[in-house]
């Protein structure tokens, strides 16, 4: 596991912890109602921390006992195994194909934090991310999981995620501080708006360092 990247585990005491709290916190305050198990966070552009945030996040949510899955959703560039040292031989895309028990495929990173790979990337990931199979799969999951947390492709670059989207129950964007334009910024919010995403919030990325705060956390009203 990288601990430089890993910061929640590494530095439990750290700003950046804290920060991982409350937008944790908040995720809670936004599902009142309990309507929200999948979770999708994404970007506008790549390396904007990402898979960065949603691992911390994802495992930091057990920290509120709840029962945590992880899935990665980025079937065309996967890089959630490589933070938790898993080998990708075998994942969701193995799991729909062959139909199987998914405990056969969930790695347990954490008490009660669960990590599905993506296994080998497919020639078709549009496909798979809109057919019937995966939605199936999520639907049963939800009944085994707290929450369910979904890594998927930057919006500007692939079609991905907005199909996502129409199906997870809230998205989170992710925002590279000096980084992310605003203008791709605007447009990635506004192509979450055209589908009827619930977007609940953005997580800014990268922002100097403070005495205060490293990350911060924006709640849509």
């Amino acid at each position: 596991m990288k601990a430089e990247k890993f910061m929640v585990k590494a530095h439990p005491l750290s700003a950046v912890a804290e920060a991982y709290r409350r937008a944790a916190t908040n995720i809670e305050f936004a599902n009142i109602d309990n309507n929200i198990k999948t979770i999708m966070i994404t970007s506008s552009m790549e390396g904007e921390g990402k898979t960065t945030t949603i691992c911390n996040l994802a495992s930091l949510m057990t920290d509120l006992d709840k029962h945590i899955l992880l899935i990665d959703l980025d079937l065309r560039k996967p890089s959630v195994h490589k933070y938790f040292s898993l080998s990708n031989q075998k994942g969701l895309i193995d799991l729909l194909m062959n139909k199987d028990d998914y405990n056969k495929y969930t790695n347990e990173v954490y008490p009660k934090f669960d990590v599905i790979t993506t296994g080998k990337v497919p020639s078709n990931p549009a496909e798979i991310l809109n057919s019937k199979a995966i939605k199936e799969l999520l639907r049963k999951l939800s009944l085994q999981y707290d929450y369910i947390f979904l890594d998927t492709p930057p919006i500007a670059l692939v079609s991905d995620p907005i199909t996502i989207a129409t199906y997870a129950d809230a998205v989170i964007l992710t925002i590279a501080y000096g980084e992310t334009e605003i203008d791709i910024a605007k447009k990635s919010v506004n192509s979450l708006k055209q589908v009827n995403a619930n977007l609940i919030g953005t997580i800014l990325n990268k922002a100097p360092v403070t005495k205060h705060n490293k990350y911060y956390y924006y709640e849509y009203h």
